[in-house]
């Protein structure tokens, strides 16, 4: 072998390892973060960051990225849902009510608030957990990171699953959803709004490799 091939072998051996290292911290940080919803919300954190990093996972494949950064941005996002999934979910418990729905305008105005400024807060704290999980919980840059892409995320997140946040704000919470096997079963209304929301996003826009 030649000094060539030895030191490429090296650049790759060490590349292997810096990502096999990579996705152990996500994978952990995915079971502390499952560990910290549960008593909060039960298997709603599970439900939902599973579909959302379901759907995330498959577009970005679909869309041609490699499968490391495909797995490890799915890890990122189903560990920043269990982050910030009992702050997302009492704020809405605290708000959707302010405005009343005994009506259609008031349904459709709890769609639009759902969609809009309660979607930016969890733009917002969904930036902001997902760098804590790539800088392995440093904070450092954090503002910019959740800057960065803001609007574009909050119209595009917004807009599809604004079928979902007028439901759930609407106190539909789950869905029925029939399997042949085990019939009829109920599915949170977010992690049902989740899968394709996930698929759509990531398929519309590139993965960034050096933050994965």
């Amino acid at each position: 072998m030649s000094l060539e091939d030895k030191v490429k072998d090296t650049k790759e051996n060490r590349g292997f390892i810096k990502k096999a290292g990579r996705l152990a911290w996500k994978l952990g940080m995915a079971a502390a973060t499952t560990a910290l919803s549960v008593p909060l919300v039960g298997t709603l954190g599970i439900a939902v960051g599973g579909a959302l990093a379901a759907g995330g996972l498959i577009g970005n494949l679909a869309r041609g990225s490699s499968v490391y950064e495909s797995i490890s941005k799915s890890l990122t996002a189903y560990s920043a849902v269990n982050a910030i999934i009992s702050p997302i979910v009492w704020v809405g418990n605290a708000t959707f009510p302010l405005i009343q729905n005994y009506d259609l305008a008031g349904k459709i105005l709890r769609g639009i608030y759902a969609s809009t400024i309660y979607n930016a807060a969890f733009v917002g704290l969904y930036n902001a957990a997902s760098h804590m999980v790539d800088n392995y919980m440093n904070p450092k840059g954090i503002m910019k990171t959740i800057k960065t892409d803001f609007f574009r995320d909050w119209w595009q997140t917004g807009l599809m699953f604004s079928p979902f946040y007028y439901m759930a704000a609407n106190n539909i919470a789950g869905l029925s959803l029939y399997h042949p096997k085990i019939g009829l079963n109920s599915a949170p209304t977010f992690s049902v709004g989740a899968v394709p929301t996930g698929f759509g996003h990531n398929y519309l826009n590139p993965v960034d490799a050096k933050k994965h």
